[in-house]
């Protein structure tokens, strides 16, 4: 039985095809990438071209946005009835714009560092000790991995 969503009668074809957008959203985006890159050089696995990368997230976004319109239509998709976690939303939202934001002038560390301390904000009983401990060891790990292991040409301090 298909999850009525809240004020619909149970079995309505309007409740199915409701819950049917977000694959459907998914397969459309797909498809579209699909289109947009399929001029692009694809290459090969060992030498990837401009268009390999889009075609691949482009199939990605297919395969999941049928599997989510087959589970929806078949009726064995969950029904959430919980709220929408509005400060995990706010904070980690907030986290991507504050790294981008930050990481060209101020640098990989103190970008990564401002933006995992404000996602581990999104939990409210996050002691200000763990916001700190867990910051810096995220960030020394980012900076052992994007600077150290791979070498990346990026700022870790400033410009």
């Amino acid at each position: 039985m298909v999850n009525t969503l809240e004020g619909e009668k149970p079995g309505g074809d309007r409740n199915v095809w409701r819950q049917a957008i977000s694959g459907t959203v998914l397969v459309g985006f797909g498809l579209a990438i699909l289109m947009i890159s399929w001029n692009y050089s694809a290459g090969s696995l060992t030498q990837m071209g401009p268009g390999f990368m889009p075609r691949v997230i482009a199939v990605a976004l297919v395969a999941m946005g049928l599997g989510i319109l087959v589970s929806d239509l078949r009726g064995t998709a969950q029904s959430y009835d919980e709220p929408i976690h509005w400060r995990a939303l706010i904070f980690v939202s907030a986290a991507v714009l504050i790294f981008v934001t930050l990481v060209e002038p101020a640098g990989l560390v103190p970008a990564m560092f401002c933006a995992v301390a404000a996602s581990k904000l999104a939990n409210s009983r996050a002691g200000l000790l763990s916001i700190v401990i867990y910051s810096a060891a995220v960030t020394l790990a980012g900076y052992f991995l994007f600077i150290v292991a791979l070498g990346l040409p990026l700022t870790v301090f400033g410009r």
